[in-house]
């Protein structure tokens, strides 16, 4: 007599942690003006799990989406009320928002070329310099790249 065998497969790996009440935690959490990292912190995970629970619900993606928003809101409001306050570290809020909210608050130098057009470049092709003409090379710029 031969056994039956249970054809069906079985999910490998840990079971998700993630809970759909999550959603409007995570959105709470950025009206604080919390960070990924505190988000994450607070469930007791890593960064790279909520990622894989964005990847895999869409709500949680929209929830995460809507946190930065808040998150953000919550930083340029306490940088308003910042600039009638008594003391204001500005400093410090400025490299934190800069580096929160890279898109908005980076500062950006954009180069051009003559009369706005892409920058030119040159390449070189030094495969036929000799041992010496590279040797030569080498210290012009070493010399031209010294900061002193």
């Amino acid at each position: 007599m031969t056994k039956n065998k249970d054809l069906t497969k079985r999910p490998v790996g840990r079971p998700s942690l993630y809970k759909p009440e999550y959603c409007e935690k995570v959105i709470e959490l950025g009206r604080k003006g919390c960070s990924p990292a505190e988000i994450a912190s607070h469930f007791d995970v890593d960064r790279a799990t909520l990622k894989n629970w964005a990847d895999e619900n869409p709500e949680f993606f929209a929830a995460l989406t809507r946190a930065k928003n808040h998150e953000q809101a919550w930083w340029e409001k306490a940088g308003k009320a910042g600039m009638i306050a008594d003391k204001f570290n500005a400093q410090v809020w400025t490299k934190s928002v800069a580096a929160r909210f890279r898109e908005d608050y980076t500062e950006r130098k954009e180069l051009t070329g003559a009369d706005g057009g892409p920058v030119a470049v040159t390449s070189v092709d030094l495969r036929g310099l000799s041992d010496a003409e590279l040797a030569t090379m080498k210290a012009l710029l070493s010399k031209a790249t010294d900061p002193a």
